[in-house]
């Protein structure tokens, strides 16, 4: 099975594909249909001279698209292109979803191994209120006095929580780190990366909240829900899936050096 940064890795993938066909697309809106460099391409391909050709040319990248494609020429320019970095960013953020109980799922028995019930910091607001919904019945209780696999089943329960299945936020990084026993998670992310935590933490926020306005409201805001789609740019799109990435991968390796802790003294007993 995938570790869970390896899943990560697969899942933010879909997300700089989308920035870089972006990247490969954007003319900065001049389609051409009359240049001479068509007249060539013409020829190369072999069209009729009342085929319509459109020219995709910048920096990186040179296409042509046919008539046949039927793709109109405001297919290719940026007010549709953007669509392109929008779901960029739903996909940085599906990934950090996907991947933040992945870890948990994962490391989170050697935690409670490790700590017993002190795994839960219950001097820490944050991971309390996660937990506030938690529950245990008598028969629960009762299997886990002789279940050889305790840790597991509190892990799976803990995971099973509504709570948990939203984690991609700046709360849910903190819950996840300080559950596997980091302490402040930001701080140890911001020297990790040489990045100011609330720079960071902030991103994110901005991050989960615009792809709920793009999943939910079409990226209207929700101060005007009925009105046009909100500005994006490539450079922003760029920085968002870069930050949810540098978070993801400094955490991990975080936690891992961590396990290895915990592991050492759960051998040691």
């Amino acid at each position: 099975m995938p570790s869970p940064i390896q899943t990560f890795k697969d899942n933010i993938r879909p997300a700089n594909l989308m920035l870089q066909v972006y990247s490969l697309l954007d003319t900065n809106d001049h389609i051409s249909s009359e240049a001479e460099m068509i007249k060539a391409l013409r020829a190369i391909v072999q069209a009729e001279a009342t085929e319509e050709l459109l020219l995709v040319y910048n920096e990186l990248f040179l296409g042509l698209v046919r008539e046949r494609a039927q793709l109109p020429p405001s297919t290719l320019r940026r007010a549709s292109l953007n669509h392109l970095l929008r779901q960029a960013v739903v996909a940085g953020c599906t990934a950090l979803d996907t991947y933040l109980p992945s870890l948990l799922r994962v490391n989170l028995p050697t935690s409670i191994r490790a700590f017993g019930r002190d795994f839960i910091p219950r001097d820490d607001a944050i991971v309390m209120e996660f937990f506030q919904d938690l529950t245990f019945s008598l028969d629960e209780t009762l299997r886990l006095l002789a279940d050889p696999n305790a840790a597991e089943y509190i892990a799976n329960k803990i995971l099973g929580l509504t709570n948990f299945s939203y984690l991609s936020s700046r709360k849910g990084v903190h819950v996840t780190g300080r559950l596997l026993g980091v302490q402040n998670p930001w701080d140890q992310i911001s020297n990790q990366l040489g990045r100011d935590k609330k720079e960071m933490g902030t991103a994110l926020f901005e991050i989960s909240e615009r792809r709920n306005s793009i999943v939910h409201r079409a990226d209207r805001s929700k101060e005007d829900p009925d009105g046009h789609p909100q500005e994006i740019s490539y450079a922003w799109a760029k920085r968002s899936v870069d930050t949810v990435e540098h978070i993801s991968l400094a955490l991990d390796e975080i936690v891992q050096t961590k396990m290895i802790e915990l592991q050492a003294v759960i051998n040691a007993r």
